[in-house]
């Protein structure tokens, strides 16, 4: 074999070896579009559904992608998946809440509750306020995503006219 040859084999392996490594580590969640089906899940009881739920619920409005017009938010999750938020400063509009997220908090029992979205691009998934895609979901809706998409998202503060699930530029809270 030509020393070219191996040298390419060389290289390719070593970004194949990079490539594999140097994705984002996972997390396990657990992944549910109402509380119902968290208690039918059987993995929590009643209260902690409801009361992670309502944490999910009681985030939204804070962190969920904002756009200026209606038929940006509609373009992005589908006619009737948008809703008008009114403000003292002005008025946006909101995708609704279609699901919730448990996600570990670091130390044991502890979860973190977030809301879930779904983009009309892609109806089969749930996405984070942030953009991240929550991977396939388990009978008893456990999933995984990245670690990163696992933390409590910030606060939005600013909404731009640019639409994209993920790809549009707001501002959030420090």
């Amino acid at each position: 074999m030509k020393r070219s040859t191996i040298f390419v084999m060389a290289i390719f392996g070593v970004i194949a070896l990079a490539l594999v490594f140097s994705g984002e580590s996972e997390e396990e969640v657990l992944t549910y579009a109402s509380v119902e089906a968290c208690i039918a899940a059987g993995i929590q009881d009643e209260a902690t559904c409801r009361t992670e739920f309502n944490k999910a619920k009681a985030l939204h409005e804070n962190v969920a992608p904002r756009y200026q017009t209606a038929s940006t938010c509609r373009d992005e999750f589908g006619h009737d998946r948008c809703y008008r938020q009114q403000t003292s400063t002005g008025s946006f509009w909101l995708p609704f809440m279609v699901g919730y997220m448990l996600a570990p908090r670091g130390y044991a029992g502890s979860m973190y509750a977030q809301p879930l979205y779904r983009p009309s691009g892609d109806r089969n998934r749930f996405y984070t306020s942030g953009g991240g895609r929550v991977g396939s979901v388990s009978a008893d809706g456990s999933a995984r995503v990245a670690k990163s998409q696992t933390s409590q998202p910030r606060a939005r503060t600013r909404t731009v006219a640019r639409g994209g699930f993920g790809a549009r530029a707001t501002s959030s809270a420090s």
